[in-house]
């Protein structure tokens, strides 16, 4: 099976430092710093599976690809899809069961702000890649520190405000199936403020039939020096998205012609006759407080609200729904100074609120018919949580977390009469955590870590698009056993190892109607194994190289045993099957080449081995070989910088879907991705 894909770095390579960006050449692991689990220590002191991507990942190594679908495929156990420009799903360690789109099971968080809302929702599209610096991805259960979810954490930064110095850039982009954008980045780090204004344009006519998308997004960051002890920074972003939905195709549609949108039936009208769509408009502000009382004692609290404009024509029905977000974060850091056992505490807690007003019409090609529902939905959860950190004899560090979980919803349906009122409020769970990690010299460690996972429905399951207020789902429950090695052999090759065995119960599983509408179910245990390694090694020892700066070859494997355990799917009992949507081998592989004065190449190669479409096994996808190249040119002439970049995506011209429809009515499984395709432009920076 591996044969058939990278023969020499499937077998030479097996483990990586690609997720180590080559921002200063080269970042190692003794000096990488990462904010998981509050600990802002080196990767290699860190107790836990979790995986960088720096600007030059985001936003260089796919840079005809403006989104974060690529880079983040690049990671051993993450997967996320794109069914159509603009609908992306994300799935760590396996978490696709509960998304057929969107991203659900995973916290998302923007410097310490919340942007997964109350209801267990994240606008990921709402983001643009280029208004980012930098990718944290927490693997696993991490409930302890950010409450429910047993998929992952992701943790957000912005770009970073050279520091004493102001900064401005204009950039453009154009390619295949019309693609064009451009952005605009003013930036001012002068004196004790730093400030960065960004506006990015992204439009696209598509692969398929019906699949155009537009995308406009502006993004502000500031923070501001009170006095020595604080400073207070503002996030705030506004995007308006609409992107066209194709729909799925069964198999005989996507042979005969990939790229049409879905068909209309004697009973079910198409994609094009009804002009299915998504028109989204997200904005956002938070603040962020942080006041250090003393050397040892810090506090970071932050705030926010969130507003959005959603509208969804349907093959079925038109959606209307607005939503509106508050909450905040408080989180609290004391170093307690003991001669023997250094401790440092943390605690804190975190408190959201959703309120969403969803309203059902009749689509009539694309116009809003006759009112079907009219919904309020409410949502709160609250989250405290407390660690430890103590550094104790002999090269060990162990972390101690708990916390404490609360879900509610509420749901009052006007169109009834009499009008109907509904509660689902979930009893408060506890979720420790406990990681030891022993240190190996000063270029390696080995941690193990157990974790327990709580995820509650989120609000697009307790009322999905059946539009029934569903009482009766349950939370998911899990627990995570893990173990890891990370470190570095001879200031050369970099390596990063993890096995776990995940548990979960009461798993949350979505099924279709005939119509393609969705409701999801408790339908039991699932047992899931995984092997994720990463390696890379340098050809050219970091800033040794005078002529070739970087050379890097690295090399990411995912391995999954993912099974149903006691699970059933209607009358069927699939227990012993694998696991829907997961692939059970993923290989990435690259080389990374910098030659002055300042050419620069990345190789991206992936493989997706064969997985299930159905739980029953019935149906599997095809195997996937992508091969991605960027070229460019970087350097800078005085205060001036240039970078001019070409790219190719599909270069091996594959047909495959991105995105698979789990478990679809009607076989209607396959979302074409786009072909061979190519892309170019150029960004011009200057300093003052």
């Amino acid at each position: 099976m591996l044969k058939a894909t990278f023969p020499f770095f499937a077998l030479l390579l097996s483990v990586t430092g690609h997720a180590q960006t080559l921002e200063t050449d080269t970042l190692r692991l003794n000096e990488v710093t990462v904010r998981a689990f509050e600990s802002n220590r080196r990767l290699l002191e860190t107790a836990a599976p979790v995986n960088l991507l720096g600007r030059r990942d985001l936003q260089q190594r796919f840079a005809g690809t403006p989104t974060l679908v690529p880079a983040m495929n690049t990671l051993p156990g993450v997967r996320m899809e794109e069914r159509s420009p603009g609908s992306y799903r994300l799935s760590i360690r396996g978490s696709s069961l509960r998304s057929p789109f969107g991203v659900r099971n995973v916290k998302v968080y923007w410097n310490d702000l919340p942007l997964t809302d109350a209801g267990g929702n994240t606008y990921l599209n709402a983001i643009d890649i280029r208004s980012l610096g930098r990718v944290e991805v927490i693997k696993g259960p991490a409930g302890s520190l950010y409450g429910a979810g047993t998929g992952g954490t992701l943790l957000l930064s912005g770009l970073n405000v050279p520091a004493g110095a102001g900064r401005a850039e204009v950039g453009t982009l154009a390619g295949s199936y019309g693609l064009f954008g451009h952005q605009w980045t003013v930036q001012s780090g002068k004196g004790n403020n730093a400030l960065s204004l960004n506006y990015n344009h992204l439009q696209s006519d598509g692969y398929r039939q019906n699949s155009s998308a537009v995308h406009d997004n502006l993004n502000l960051m500031a923070t501001f020096r009170v006095s020595p002890d604080q400073s207070i920074s503002v996030l705030g972003f506004y995007s308006d998205l609409n992107y066209r939905t194709p729909g799925g195709l069964n198999e005989a549609q996507y042979r005969a012609d990939p790229r049409q949108a879905r068909p209309s039936t004697r009973t079910v009208p198409g994609s094009v006759d009804q002009q299915a769509g998504i028109y989204q408009k997200t904005g956002y502000l938070g603040v962020s407080h942080l006041y250090r009382f003393s050397q040892r004692v810090q506090n970071t609290t932050v705030l926010y609200g969130s507003l959005v404009d959603f509208a969804n024509p349907f093959i079925t029905n038109y959606e209307k729904r607005a939503d509106q977000g508050v909450g905040g974060r408080t989180t609290t850091q004391v170093q307690l100074l003991t001669e023997r056992l250094p401790t440092v505490l943390t605690f804190g807690a975190e408190w959201q609120h959703n309120f969403t007003i969803t309203r059902n019409y009749g689509n009539r090609r694309g116009v809003l018919d006759t009112l079907q529902t009219d919904d309020e939905l409410k949502a709160t959860q609250s989250v405290l949580f407390a660690q430890t950190e103590t550094d104790l004899p002999l090269g060990f560090r162990l972390t101690l977390g708990l916390s404490r979980n609360e879900v509610a919803y509420g749901f009052t349906r006007f169109s009834t009469v009499p009008v109907r009122t509904q509660t689902r409020a979930f009893e408060p769970v506890w979720l420790p955590r406990v990681a030891l990690l022993k240190k190996i010299g000063e270029t390696m460690s080995v941690f193990g870590s157990l974790s327990t996972g709580y995820s509650a429905p989120t609000v697009a399951e307790i009322r999905p698009s059946e539009r029934t207020f569903n009482t009766t789902l349950q939370a998911e429950r899990g627990v995570n056993a893990e173990i890891g090695l990370r470190g570095r052999i001879l200031d050369r090759l970099q390596f990063d190892v993890a096995a776990y065995r995940f548990a979960l119960r009461e798993s949350i599983t979505r099924r279709t109607t005939e119509d393609g509408s969705e409701f999801f179910v408790n339908a039991g245990r699932t047992e899931q194994l995984g092997l994720e390694t990463q390696l890379a090694f340098d050809l050219v020892r970091p800033g040794e190289g005078r002529v070739l700066r970087v050379a890097r070859l690295w090399n990411n494997l995912t391995l999954n045993n993912y099974r149903f355990r006691d699970f059933r799917q209607g009358a069927a009992d699939v227990s012993g099957n694998r696991i829907t949507g997961v692939a059970p081998t993923v290989v990435v592989s690259g080389l990374d080449l910098e030659i002055q004065p300042g050419f620069y190449a990345h190789v991206t190669q992936q493989f997706i081995d064969r997985f299930p479409l159905t739980d029953a096994n019935t149906v599997q996808s095809e195997v996937a070989r992508l091969l991605n190249a960027t070229v460019g040119f970087r350097r800078a002439f005085g205060a001036f910088t240039v970078d001019a970049f070409a790219s190719g995506d599909n270069l091996l011209d594959q047909t495959y879907s991105l995105g698979y429809d789990l478990n679809a009515f009607g076989g209607r499984y396959y979302n074409a991705s786009a072909r061979r395709n190519f892309s170019g432009g150029v960004r011009l920076g200057v300093r003052f």
